[in-house]
């Protein structure tokens, strides 16, 4: 897409933008299967997945990977 083909962006404040690309992001987590993955990508979650199999206990949670990223 061109910017012709969306003239009011340029007209949209920053916060309308950011809005706007949220929506588009949620738009595509519905539809998973139209996100292309890479064959490396492919490869490195099939990887992580045998792993986690053997070992589900391994690792951290979400909400203990969100506290340590805010820490940081």
């Amino acid at each position: 897409m061109n910017s012709a083909a969306a003239p009011a962006l340029g007209e949209l404040s920053f916060s309308e933008k950011l809005l706007l690309v949220e929506d588009l992001w949620d738009e595509l987590a519905r539809h998973p299967n139209g996100i292309p993955l890479s064959a490396a990508v492919k490869t490195e979650l099939d990887r992580r997945y045998a792993e986690y199999l053997v070992n589900p206990a391994e690792g951290s949670s979400w909400e203990e990977t969100k506290r340590r990223l805010a820490r940081s």
